[in-house]
């Protein structure tokens, strides 16, 4: 327990620490520009190709039954044959996570096992906004990021909503961190080239 006598009201306060200047992390650097899953018109043509695949079979077990050996069968089964396809399509899409913040991209995916990319925007070289017909149709886009990053060289970020917003904060944001950074940038091209 403090036995020391309160300080007088006359003594001036005891100057406190502070954290050296530059120490600490830019205001709303971590800000979060988007966090959540990509649309379900992104897996659409994998929705699609299950759905096609229990209407081919099910075709297919009506015209069977109409020759005498299978004629006993049940074939109605075959109309299902796509449903494990469409429960694992909606779990990969359920559990495929895109973050992106002023600072870096994440995407967490895997309905077993987790894996998670990380892509620094300092990183970025160039984003690329694309959209093909059937993407129009479907209201979905894709935008690339092509980066110096050796194990992530190119990025596709497709299907996330509000495509075409989202791809212009996310080049500002690129920028922005490029512009913060490029010192830190410019002293790893020089250690580089004195390895070389």
């Amino acid at each position: 327990m403090d036995q020391r006598p309160p300080a007088s009201p006359d003594q001036p306060p005891k100057p406190m620490a502070h954290a050296p200047a530059g120490s600490l992390a830019q205001p709303d650097a971590e800000e979060i520009i988007y966090f959540g899953p990509a649309k379900h018109g992104a897996l659409a043509w994998d929705y699609t190709k299950w759905i096609l695949a229990s209407a081919a079979a099910g075709f297919a077990g009506y015209f069977l039954r109409k020759i005498d050996f299978f004629a006993t069968w049940p074939m109605w089964p075959l109309a299902f044959i796509g449903i494990p396809g469409l429960v694992w399509t909606f779990l990969r899409h359920t559990t495929l996570r895109y973050k992106l913040t002023l600072r870096r991209i994440e995407i967490e995916r895997g309905v077993l096992a987790k894996t998670v990319e990380s892509l620094e925007l300092w990183r970025v070289l160039d984003v690329k906004f694309s959209q093909s017909v059937i993407d129009r149709i479907l209201g979905i886009a894709r935008i690339t990021v092509m980066s110096t990053d050796q194990t992530t060289p190119e990025l596709a970020l497709y299907g996330l909503p509000n495509a075409r917003a989202l791809f212009e904060r996310l080049r500002d944001a690129v920028q922005l961190a490029r512009h913060t950074n490029r010192p830190m940038e410019l002293v790893g091209e020089h250690l580089d080239h004195m390895h070389h």
